[in-house]
């Protein structure tokens, strides 16, 4: 009977070898795929490093605010493509739409905390 019980003590050891193997080979995609994403949502904000987690976390907390006042993600993208067609495209005529222009901002204009000091 030892022979047996060497021999499945001798399989549990290679099993627990493969899946820490395992583990460590998952461990690596999930770091490439971090990678990826990372370097995907820097080509899409066009920054780097603290300016990119500052622009990401700036965006979920908005995302957040809107999904809490009742707001679905497709309302949410559908008002984000609205907003960046019409960012080009201001109208010069004296509508209605317009008469806040030249009024005095009610929020503070925050300098660029990533700008270069020259």
């Amino acid at each position: 009977m030892r022979g047996n019980l060497n021999d499945n003590q001798a399989k549990i050891d290679n099993a627990d070898k493969a899946v820490r193997a395992a583990l460590e080979r998952k461990r690596k995609i999930i770091m490439q795929s971090k990678q990826i994403a990372y370097d995907m949502l820097s080509e899409l904000y066009g920054k780097d490093g603290q300016e990119l987690v500052d622009a990401v976390t700036a965006e979920h907390t908005l995302i957040g605010k809107l999904t809490a006042s009742g707001m679905t993600y497709e309302q949410i993208s559908e008002l984000a493509d609205d907003s960046s067609a019409n960012a080009d495209n201001k109208s010069d005529d004296n509508s209605d739409d317009d008469v806040a222009n030249g009024q005095t901002s009610f929020f503070d204009e925050k300098p660029n905390p990533y700008a270069l000091k020259i």
